[in-house]
């Protein structure tokens, strides 16, 4: 019994971890504006959960991790040839796309 509460006790504060920095990251998501490197972005928000490449391999599919009921991730599109965020999705409905492409 003492073992299962422990589990559960971890568990929970593993998911409330994940839960916080996802809250955070949906903050400096809206902070963040579509022109800046790659670097800067993985910086701001942490490593990527995933990234997908297009068939043509130009561009470059980040997600990071948002809050855990968050109806989407936070995605970011990148320019491989430029490194150079063009898209910014913070999954709320805020999508900001770089002027340039």
């Amino acid at each position: 019994m003492a073992a299962a509460l422990i589990v559960v006790v971890i568990a929970g504060a593993w998911v409330y971890r994940l839960d916080r920095q996802g809250v955070a990251n949906l903050r400096h998501c809206g902070e963040i504006e579509p022109g800046g490197r790659r670097s800067d972005l993985v910086q701001s928000l942490g490593a990527p959960n995933a990234r997908e490449m297009n068939p043509a391999r130009t561009r470059l599919v980040l997600s990071f991790q948002s809050a855990l009921f968050a109806p989407r991730p936070i995605r970011a599109v990148v320019n491989v040839r430029d490194d150079v965020v063009m898209e910014i999705d913070c999954g709320d409905g805020r999508v900001r796309t770089f002027d340039k492409y």
